[in-house]
């Protein structure tokens, strides 16, 4: 499994604008093939910060989503909306014995 977490912060006044951006691309990615869960979540102590939390099968279907034409759009409609960068984290999960 692929754990995904993308962390970032709106622009003042942006978070609402950029939260229906996300309801067709986070639709959309729940339908696909591979994705276990992807969700939108905002910071507890933070109105400006949110951070996608994604669940992947596999990281071929995390590359193949990263194509995808609504999540293209997605981050074309949010440009300019975002105040600093977008901090990705990607971990792959490994059986451990205990």
């Amino acid at each position: 499994m692929i754990l995904v977490s993308a962390k970032f912060k709106a622009k003042p006044g942006m978070r609402e604008h950029i939260v229906e951006i996300s309801r067709h691309a986070i639709e959309c990615t729940r339908k696909e093939k591979g994705n276990i869960s992807y969700t939108l979540f905002k910071s507890a102590d933070d109105e400006e910060t949110l951070m996608y939390y994604e669940e992947w099968e596999d990281i071929e279907s995390l590359r193949a989503h990263l194509k995808t034409q609504h999540i293209l759009d997605a981050r074309e409609a949010r440009k300019g909306m975002l105040d600093g960068a977008v901090e990705v984290k990607v971990f792959e999960s490994h059986e451990v014995a205990l």
